[in-house]
């Protein structure tokens, strides 16, 4: 599911991976693992980590983080 979320980033936020979002708030990259195969799709945010994520549960985040 981590590919559906990648493309929900990319749209949501106007960069592709390995790239910076214009306001300088959001780089978007991709890593081979977070050690949290039973979690998947998760990302890390500085120190923390999300779990289970949706499209939805990350806009959530990304509304907390703007």
């Amino acid at each position: 599911g981590s590919d559906r979320i990648v493309e929900h980033l990319e749209k949501r936020l106007g960069v592709k991976l390995g790239q910076t979002s214009d306001d300088g708030k959001f780089t978007l990259k991709e890593v081979e693992c977070l050690g949290a195969c039973g979690g998947a799709p998760m990302m890390q945010i500085g120190e923390k980590y999300y779990e289970n994520l949706t499209p939805e549960l990350t806009d959530s985040l990304l509304k907390e983080l703007e």
